[in-house]
């Protein structure tokens, strides 16, 4: 059983953020019908083996659409538009980011769509929000990273720097997947359809929360950290890469000496490190640099030390623990298998992933609107007039 089973998402959204929120929505369970331009979500193109790019399911756009159904449709067109609406009465859940003044231009408004689906909930997801002095200004996570604090709290080297990821994108998605739960509890408690604005800003500085929490409260944020905060606390090099180290406190340090072969300063009081520690650090600095990242990483697993080598994603993938955890999970693609993450977490042992494989454009259009009660020839006409898209080859 997935708690969401049953309930129908429509996906009115794009490129990543709003996708991964619909995406968390279908892990656990929901139906989720993601509506796509003519010419697609952008980031089918975004990157991924030559089969992935000719069948436009390019490695940007499966991690976040894998169990969703496509249907095509252009908007821009009244036919179409009736089609979306359609979809709107019959959804549980509308989900769109598109910037301010779109759903209007559609008519698919919450205001709109409310009048006629009482009981919708309906979560808006923007770059800054829905109201404020930069309501409905554009952006993407980039941006968002700039002008939040988000990038100002990374300075190494010459600068700012934006944190790779894109995680802001996923953090909004999965804040967004949260807001939606949240309403859907509102809504059995109240039996009122609800109204969500979020935004990726708001996101971006909760992911800050002490900084956020002191700016606010003071003027003065803390100064960002470096990659060396203090002696045996942060990055250190070692024989072909880096470790981290984590020595908040003096046990962690003194299990951090035992661990890396100076365990004459592991039995020292609180007093002698403190008074020695410009030796010590010296000293670990030296002996790190004689192993490799993954060797110290070994040993500091099997001593349980706070402290862990600087890995790739693929070579953590290859340690087996995110295998074991069932992070990630195969699904089927017209350019063959993929892997796709799950939920992140586990409940009754278990895991909730993906129930279909990745959508090809407008695969599904005509499967749909027979759902809606449309008849082939309805679908015929959409076709002929342009308003719908039929895959998989669009």
């Amino acid at each position: 059983m997935k708690p969401l089973s049953g309930l129908r998402v429509l996906d009115l959204t794009h490129v990543l953020a709003g996708p991964y929120c619909t995406y968390q929505l279908g892990l656990l369970g929901a139906d989720i019908t993601k509506v796509e331009a003519p010419i697609g979500d952008m980031t089918r193109i975004w990157g991924g083996t030559p089969a992935q790019l000719a069948k436009r399911i390019g490695s940007g756009f499966v991690p976040q659409n894998a169990g969703k159904r496509s249907i095509c449709l252009d908007l821009n067109k009244p036919e179409a538009q009736a089609c979306a609406r359609k979809l709107a009465e019959a959804a549980d859940i509308l989900v769109e980011n598109f910037e301010g003044g779109t759903m209007e231009k559609f008519s698919l408004d919450y205001a709109t769509v409310s009048a006629f689906n009482p009981g919708i909930i309906y979560l808006s997801i923007s770059a800054f929000g829905r109201n404020g002095p930069y309501a409905n200004r554009p952006g993407f996570d980039d941006v968002v990273q700039a002008t939040s604090g988000y990038m100002a709290n990374n300075i190494r080297g010459d600068g700012p720097i934006r944190t790779g990821g894109p995680v802001l994108d996923y953090a909004t998605g999965m804040q967004a997947a949260s807001a939606v739960l949240a309403a859907l509890l509102l809504k059995a408690r109240t039996g009122k359809g609800q109204y969500v604005d979020l935004a990726m800003q708001d996101v971006a500085m909760l992911l800050l929360n002490r900084n956020t929490s002191i700016a606010a409260s003071t003027g003065l944020p803390p100064a960002p950290a470096d990659n060396r905060e203090a002696p045996l606390l942060g990055r250190y090099q070692s024989k072909d890469g880096y470790v981290m180290l984590a020595g908040y406190f003096p046990d962690h340090c003194r299990a951090i000496c035992a661990a890396v072969g100076l365990p004459e300063y592991a039995d020292l009081t609180n007093a002698a490190f403190k008074s020695r520690i410009e030796e010590i650090e010296s000293a670990v600095e030296a002996q790190l640099q004689t192993k490799t990242s993954a060797v110290w990483d070994q040993i500091f697993s099997t001593e349980k030390v706070v402290a862990g080598g600087v890995q790739s994603l693929e070579e953590t993938i290859a340690s087996g623990q995110p295998a074991a955890r069932q992070l990630t999970q195969e699904v089927a693609s017209a350019a063959g298998p993929q892997q796709v993450t799950t939920a992140g977490y586990r409940i009754n042992d278990g895991v909730f992933g993906p129930d279909g494989g990745v959508p090809m454009l407008g695969q599904h259009s005509s499967d749909i609107l027979l759902e809606l009660g449309y008849t082939s020839a309805d679908i015929e006409h959409l076709i002929a007039s342009g308003a719908l898209i039929q895959g998989p080859d669009a």
